[in-house]
């Protein structure tokens, strides 16, 4: 054999003997990529999608998603989510009562001061958002006007909101977006137009907050458009308060477990929302007790204070909200207000105080004026929630 053919066979021994080398440097690279991708979570990675928009509402939303939290469809919950039939409830159902057959007096003493969930039908039959609102609607009246998605600081017009709703590709995100706009009523004489669509319930007239300014408590009255399959992730509302919910448009699936469920929410994933949640995390709950519903169009939800909820829409939905404060809540309600808006809540007792001295009902109520010994120059002024007003959702 001469030198050359030597050389030949070294040189193919020397591949063959890298190759697996080779390899596993290829896999381990593979693993490392992987696990950098799943853990880098839904703030970071944003799924560029496997389609291409020219219209300018297209361009703008694919543009505004990277933004955002939003893993576009990579993990494919959307179609888990229509081929798992999840509309069976596994949790205990909640009363139903009509505004047409029951009492303010029977509502309050049975569920109102018991703190108990139930659903409330006939409420909004004669509102006008029952006949008018839709999300064409919106379109035309709204089109131009910027709303907050998905529950953050972050807002989108709503033409380029409708274009999502209505695009079978953008509908497929593991985690939808949908408008959750504390502040629609602050947008304009036509935006505020929508108060006057639909009545506050004379059942929650009660409520120790309005004596402040829409400015200065916090953040009390939502607007809902959402997808099917959107949703909460599992929270409390803030400071204490209950709540009405009522739905104009849609199918939604409510699930509820009583206040001393969870310590806090540490207890549980709070990042993981709607379809996803039902899907993934609600096996880990079904044994433990809790109230699982449907709410359908005219129906509203009465959410006591502290407890635990989440939803996910089974149908496009629309839906207007409303957080209220209670007597009985008052000593809860009273602590949060004062770590969170200091000084609000020093202006919050006074004007109480000042309603109590006129108000024989409301003395009675507090058994006397309500006693506060901190004062501004008490406040830690180290955070800068002290100088906000209503940044609470």
């Amino acid at each position: 054999m001469n030198k050359k053919n030597i050389e030949i066979n070294q040189m193919r021994r020397s591949h063959i003997i890298a190759l697996p080398f080779v390899i596993i440097v290829i896999i381990i690279m593979i693993a490392v990529h992987r696990i950098y991708i799943l853990t880098r979570g839904y703030d970071s990675f944003n799924y560029p999608g496997g389609f291409k928009e020219s219209c300018k509402p297209g361009a703008r939303l694919r543009s505004y998603k990277k933004s955002i939290r939003s893993t576009w469809d990579s993990r494919g919950i959307s179609k888990l989510f229509d081929s798992v039939n999840i509309e069976k409830p596994y949790g205990d159902p909640v009363d139903s009562i009509s505004i047409k057959t029951s009492s303010k007096d029977y509502f309050s003493e049975k569920y109102l001061y018991t703190n108990t969930p139930c659903i409330i039908r006939d409420i909004p039959n004669d509102w006008t958002a029952m006949k008018k609102w839709s999300f064409e609607n919106f379109k035309e009246r709204f089109g131009k006007s910027k709303f907050r998605v998905t529950g953050r600081n972050s807002n989108l017009k709503y033409e380029y909101f409708h274009h999502y709703i209505n695009s079978v590709k953008h509908r497929r995100d593991d985690v939808p977006m949908f408008i959750f706009d504390s502040t629609f009523a602050d947008k304009g004489k036509q935006m505020r137009e929508l108060l006057k669509e639909y009545t506050i319930p004379d059942w929650f007239d009660e409520d120790l907050f309005k004596c402040l300014s829409e400015e200065e408590r916090p953040n009390f009255r939502w607007l809902l458009l959402s997808t099917r399959g959107a949703g909460t992730s599992l929270h409390i509302d803030p400071v204490s308060t209950s709540a009405w919910n009522t739905m104009i448009q849609g199918k939604k699936r409510w699930v509820l477990f009583p206040p001393e469920t969870f310590k806090s929410e540490k207890a549980f994933d709070s990042t993981i929302r709607g379809a996803e949640w039902f899907l993934k995390e609600y096996p880990k709950y079904k044994h433990l007790p809790h109230k699982d519903f449907i709410q359908l169009p005219g129906e509203t939800v009465f959410l006591p204070s502290d407890w635990w909820h989440i939803t996910v829409n089974f149908e496009d939905s629309i839906a207007v909200t409303q957080n209220f404060l209670i007597q009985p809540n008052f000593s809860k309600a009273r602590n949060a207000m004062y770590k969170i808006l200091p000084k609000v809540y020093l202006k919050w007792i006074r004007v109480l105080n000042e309603q109590i001295d006129t108000d024989p009902e409301m003395y009675k109520k507090f058994n006397g004026k309500i006693k506060e010994y901190r004062t501004l120059d008490s406040i830690d002024y180290s955070s800068d929630r002290n100088e906000s007003e209503s940044d609470i959702e």
